[in-house]
């Protein structure tokens, strides 16, 4: 069973409410992402990663970092 991945703080992640957490962090900023799209196309994935690591929000550019392995890894 997959029980997510290993933060460097040592602290379980899952990939699935990284994800929830990220839409609506995204929400947020007045920028709004198609689920679907964030997983088939690579390229709109990168320029929403990218929105989100120049945020001023902390908490969505570490959301973003955690997301990036998980989306760009896997492609």
């Amino acid at each position: 069973m997959d029980m997510g991945t290993i933060s460097a703080a040592g602290m379980e992640r899952d990939g699935f409410l990284d994800e929830v957490d990220f839409k609506w962090l995204m929400a947020g900023q007045g920028c709004w992402i198609d689920p679907d799209r964030l997983h088939s196309d690579r390229v709109y994935a990168s320029d929403c990663l990218k929105t989100a690591l120049s945020s001023s929000c902390d908490v969505l550019r570490n959301c973003a970092r955690f997301l990036q392995v998980e989306l760009l890894s896997c492609a």
